[in-house]
């Protein structure tokens, strides 16, 4: 409205302008009189489109005789938000700090923060809530100085204080990713930004304290409790804050303000066009996901069919970005149900898995071949035990453990509904399985109902699957993250294959005391204990992941967003938004 006034009144200045001078409005000549007259009536038509056009002024109750002045009022421009939506293929499981040990490392990466990050590809730490450190020479005291002018999402200042009553929270409830801090003596606060951590034997405490899991700081003055955690309440310290919590459906997290990252131009965790609002949407299959990013529904897809990649690559819409990752998927074998609690049978399955089958089908070749539980690329990882597709051997194997005409049993394979890598696995092995005379039963499910199925199995393994397919990743970079949650049988709650073995657990326990010191010995140890579950066969690396994301193009920095330590994650703090 106000261009077509200003055009009004222009309109009526010309008119007015060439009136004055005698200009005709035609060609032809024209009477004073009827100059004058034409004058009139175009100068009240115009007066009269401009107050029609014009919208009236509220009216208003003078509170004085004063005149009312007028005055013009321009309204703010509020700026749009930058809103990015990322699909998740898993929904959450629970938001407590302390505890958490599952999908929802997705978001607590954006809500609350370590120490220490730590970039695996660079080997390099990354300052955090810590801006360095110090270890004495025996290594078993680590010195933290923290960063100062930092605030929790409550208003509460951070101090050496939340540190260490965050830790101790953790290690008290003795949940989740709690065993990370087992060398820990002590927690000593020296003063308001310094804290001292006294160990009960060497360590590295650096990486413990970049970890995924359990290493979360968040405000000493909010409730803290489990319970309080999952109605959606934070106490982090991070970019983003937890503004909705529907773990089934999406999590909403809006930008932190406050949070001392926005204000150091040249941190790498930051980037000035990061989304104002990250939404986590739990999308079940990746086929659908596919077509939301296309489609421009959703701005980042976690998973694809992988046969598109080369198509989305070529879309200009799009950005695909592939990176190393240190998440693999493993076939679990239920050690204490027959027939598999016969090694043999578990022998005979494992050369009866038509590897490059898989990695060629369910992964289009993006993904390496395992060997041993311990991802390509990463510490304690060696090329030794990889298992042989050969199904003579596997029949040999079977007769030999009583079997010469295969299995009568029907085993039970379960895998999370909507991934369909795991699906496209769970085929091909199940239709190898076949040719040796092993029926299976793939049964697709949900998380929970996968969960809630194999945690019957330390209690009445008869009751558990036979077979479930498994992802893991790093809680953080150590071979004992792996070993012990998969293998250990005080690792009850992830220890799947339920399997036991003293030998086994004494080497791991030992090579963990060693890594601070004496990282030669401690590999070497590693190395054996990865021997004895070759040999034992609880479980079956099946790949190694190779990580895959499609983003909208305008969304930009996506590459390093993603970081094989923290996987499934996005850190959406350091995108650069151009839409």
């Amino acid at each position: 409205m106000i261009e077509r006034n200003t055009c009004f009144e222009k309109l009526i200045r010309v008119y007015a302008q060439k009136l004055v001078k005698g200009e005709s409005m035609r060609k032809g000549a024209l009477s004073k009189s009827l100059v004058a007259v034409i004058a009139v009536v175009v100068i009240v038509v115009a007066v009269g489109l401009y107050f029609i056009l014009t919208p009236a002024p509220p009216i208003t109750t003078p509170t004085t005789t004063t005149p009312p002045t007028v005055t013009t009022v321009t309204s703010p421009i509020t700026p749009t938000k930058k809103v990015v939506v990322y699909a998740s293929l898993s929904e959450m499981t629970t938001a407590d700090p302390s505890t958490e040990f599952s999908n929802s490392i997705l978001w607590l990466c954006l809500v609350y923060e370590p120490l220490l990050w730590y970039n695996p590809l660079e080997n390099k730490f990354i300052p955090a809530l810590a801006e360095k450190w110090e270890v004495s020479q025996d290594g078993l005291v680590w010195t933290f100085h923290l960063r100062k002018g930092v605030v929790f999402h409550d208003g509460t200042p951070f101090t050496s204080e939340a540190v260490k009553s965050s830790i101790e929270r953790t290690i008290k409830l003795g949940q989740g990713a709690a065993f990370i801090w087992d060398p820990v003596d002590r927690i000593e606060v020296v003063d308001d930004y310094t804290v001292r951590f006294t160990l009960k034997y060497p360590a590295p405490l650096d990486s413990i304290a970049a970890s995924s899991y359990g290493a979360w700081i968040f405000s000493p003055k909010t409730p803290n409790t489990a319970e309080w955690f999952n109605q959606g309440n934070d106490a982090g310290s991070g970019p983003y804050k937890l503004v909705k919590w529907d773990p089934e459906n999406e999590v909403v997290l809006e930008k932190f303000k406050e949070w001392w990252g926005w204000k150091l131009a040249s941190y790498e965790m930051a980037s000035p066009k990061a989304p104002d609002v990250f939404i986590v949407k739990i999308v079940k299959d990746a086929v659908t996901q596919e077509r939301l990013v296309v489609s421009g529904d959703i701005d980042i897809a976690e998973y694809v069919p992988l046969e598109d990649v080369d198509r989305l690559k070529a879309d200009p819409n799009l950005h695909v970005t592939i990176k190393p990752s240190f998440q693999n998927l493993l076939l679990l074998i239920n050690t204490k149900k027959s027939p598999l609690d016969n090694l043999l049978v578990r022998r005979a399955i494992a050369h009866a898995i038509p590897y490059e089958d898989i990695v060629k089908v369910a992964r289009s070749g993006l993904a390496n071949i395992a060997s041993g539980p311990i991802p390509t690329g990463m510490f304690g990882h060696f090329d030794d035990f990889r298992y042989k597709y050969d199904l003579e051997e596997a029949r040999r194997l079977l007769a030999e453990a009583g079997y010469p005409s295969g299995i009568d049993k029907t085993l039970v394979l379960v895998y999370t509904a909507g991934d369909i890598y795991e699906q496209r696995t769970s085929e091909l092995i199940a239709a190898s399985l076949s040719k040796i005379g092993i029926k299976v039963d793939i049964r697709p499910m949900s998380w929970e109902e996968q969960w809630a199925l194999a945690q019957s199995g330390w209690e009445d393994p008869e009751k558990a699957q036979d077979l479930f397919i498994f992802y893991w990743w790093p809680t953080y970079i150590t071979p004992f993250d792996f070993l012990y949650n998969m293998f250990h049988s005080d690792s009850k709650s992830f220890n799947l294959c339920y399997y036991e073995n003293p030998e086994f657990e004494k080497i791991i326990e030992e090579a963990i005391t060693l890594e601070g010191t004496d990282e030669k010995k401690a590999l070497e140890l590693y190395y054996q204990a990865q021997k004895i579950l070759y040999e034992d066969v609880p479980a079956i690396p099946l790949w190694d992941m190779i990580d895959v994301r499609v983003g909208r193009a305008y969304i930009g920095n996506l590459d390093n967003a993603v970081n094989p330590a923290y996987p499934t994650v996005i850190f959406a703090q350091v995108l650069s938004v151009e839409k």
